[in-house]
């Protein structure tokens, strides 16, 4: 067996990596022995390598440092790349090792051989290959700074690497690294120097400050972001800042110092005359995506005065077409230098408060008057998720999957400022919700919910077929037995000759997938029922759970259309 792969084992152990998910195959053998037996290391085996990449990935989003993951050759690979897309988009930072077979064998018609090498092309930030080695021949230093390259890389630019790992047979004497091999790794992995980002010049900062002291109506939009106790301190400076309204993702985890809760609904209800006063001199915006459409469409409709876009990288990211001026910098230091500024007598966050009360009486009001009980129909997913957010027990990680479960949450704005908020908002798929949730589970000990669709969970349900499933894990199905949200969507619910074809209409059974994994199952269909069974969902003492709601799609449909029609 070649001996090189113990100096990839060590390197990382060097450098702190402790988690590596390994999935099954015969031709990464030597890279299972290099890692199993390394007791640095927490290693899992899961069998779906799709599921496995989320998996990983659900980790290093908790802890916010990279995840080995391992895979034989072939086709396997290609079961990475959604997940490996989604951390390149969501700043995640992953290790890709892939066993390959010798290189003279590529396109001979051997087995289990695909052109492995800088197979994931620009959805990575470094792909290199390993020599292959004649057994007793392997350069052991050069291995390791292969490695440490790509570990630097994926710290120092967030995001996913790939190292293509070509190996001779025989591939299961298990030969440790020698103590004379050992010596030969070079020094340099022991220092692992933190990569220092340049400060902004001060003729940005002279014109962030005017800029800042001209303006009379600013918004700092918070998009996609970890908790960061830095940025939190920053921004609750300018709390009491009267011409300064603070919008905040979902995913932000930046709930606490959002003065708009609802901003959701009200961009997508108000006028154009009250849209027209809403709108900033000034824009800061910080971190990445945003979920909500209304917010993105109006922002893309505003020319301020400033637009200074925030970031610790290179990236030029322009989601809206307005940005004036780039400042790479840290986040909190940017914002420190403004935290002294404010103008208390402005009306403008007083003008977006008042629409915000008014829009979460509208809420309220309207939850209530369609209540299940008042209009003798059956449940609707709206009622469900507001039922759920006022019963999540405080410090909860909370998962929530794309599709419509975001939607929900979004427009309700009810978020408990304790939740640890997370999500596949990176390219924004279904696929890998489940095992994402699970991956963050595993590295935390907070209770950790899953709030997902029937779909997301049935594709990704082999998430569950691992023996790593821990106690700490819940799951609510949304089940409208069939992607229901394309019947809330304008486009595809106007043609409804075509809807099988954007819906999934299904008869499986949540439940026996629950089972089979051998977790605790719910169910409830009814608003008394939900209430009822959360309490036992939610104990803490309780194994791996899964609830599943069911509901009627077009009776849903019809309560939620009514609910965009809320007037503020």
């Amino acid at each position: 067996m070649q001996q090189h792969v113990f100096a990839i084992a060590k390197t990382l152990a060097t450098l702190g990596v402790k988690h590596v998910i390994i999935c099954p195959g015969s031709r990464s053998a030597p890279l299972v022995y290099a890692f199993a037996d390394d007791k640095n290391f927490c290693c899992y085996s899961v069998i779906d390598e799709r599921s496995a990449a989320f998996i990983a990935l659900g980790m290093a989003q908790q802890i916010k440092q990279p995840v080995v993951l391992i895979c034989t050759s072939g086709s396997a690979l290609l079961n990475f790349f959604p997940a490996i897309a989604e951390a390149y988009y969501q700043k995640i930072p992953l290790i890709v090792l892939t066993a390959d077979r010798p290189p003279e064998f590529l396109n001979q018609q051997d087995g289990q051989m695909i052109m492995q090498k800088n197979i994931y092309g620009t959805h990575v930030h470094y792909s290199d290959e390993l020599p292959c080695y004649t057994i007793g021949k392997e350069n052991f230093k050069k291995t390791s700074e292969i490695i440490f390259t790509a570990f630097q890389i994926s710290k120092r630019k967030l995001g996913p690497v790939h190292i293509n790992v070509p190996l001779r047979e025989p591939l299961y004497d298990r030969i440790k690294l020698t103590a004379e091999k050992k010596d030969t790794l070079p020094a340099s992995i022991k220092l692992n120097a933190p990569f220092t980002e340049t400060k902004i010049k001060r003729q940005q900062n002279k014109a962030l400050i005017d800029a800042w002291k001209r303006s009379k109506k600013k918004i700092i939009l918070i998009g996609q972001f970890p908790v960061n106790d830095k940025l939190f301190t920053a921004l609750r400076a300018f709390k009491n800042i009267g011409d300064t309204v603070i919008l905040c993702d979902i995913l932000s985890n930046k709930q606490s110092v959002c003065t708009i809760p609802n901003f959701d609904l009200v961009l997508s209800q108000a006028n154009e005359k009250t849209l027209k006063q809403l709108e900033p001199d000034m824009l800061i915006s910080i971190g990445g995506p945003v979920l909500s459409k209304s917010l993105k469409l109006w922002l893309k409709n505003q020319k301020p005065n400033y637009h200074f876009r925030i970031q610790d990288d290179n990236d030029l990211i322009d989601t809206y077409n307005n940005v004036t001026q780039f400042i790479r910098d840290d986040h909190f230091e940017t914002l420190k230098v403004l935290g002294s500024f404010s103008d208390i007598n402005s009306d403008y966050k007083k003008f977006w408060q008042a629409l915000d009360k008014r829009t979460n009486e509208a809420v309220d009001s309207f939850l209530e008057q369609y209540s299940p009980k008042k209009r003798n129909q059956k449940f609707s997913e709206l009622h469900a998720t507001n039922i759920i957010l006022k019963n999540i027990p405080d410090a909860v990680n909370f998962h929530i999957a794309n599709s419509s479960c975001i939607r929900y949450v979004s427009l309700l704005g009810k978020l408990n400022d304790s939740w640890v908020m997370s999500g596949n908002r990176g390219t924004s798929g279904i696929d890998g919700c489940t095992s994402t949730a699970l991956g963050a589970a595993l590295i935390n000990n907070r209770l950790t919910l899953l709030l997902t669709g029937d779909l997301a969970f049935l594709y990704d349900r082999n998430a569950l077929w691992n023996k790593h499933v821990p106690n700490n894990l819940r799951i609510i199905v949304f089940n409208n037995f069939g992607g229901g949200i394309f019947q809330l969507i304008d486009g595809p619910s106007s043609h409804k000759n075509k809807l099988n074809y954007f819906t999934t209409p299904h008869q499986t059974r949540i439940k026996n997938t629950v089972l089979d994994n051998d977790m605790e199952y719910y169910f409830c269909d009814s608003e008394e029922g939900l209430k009822k069974v959360l309490p036992a969902f939610f104990d803490p003492d309780k194994r791996a759970s899964v609830l599943e709601i069911t509901f009627d799609m077009d009776q849903n449909a019809g309560i939620f259309k009514a609910f965009k029609k809320i007037k503020i």
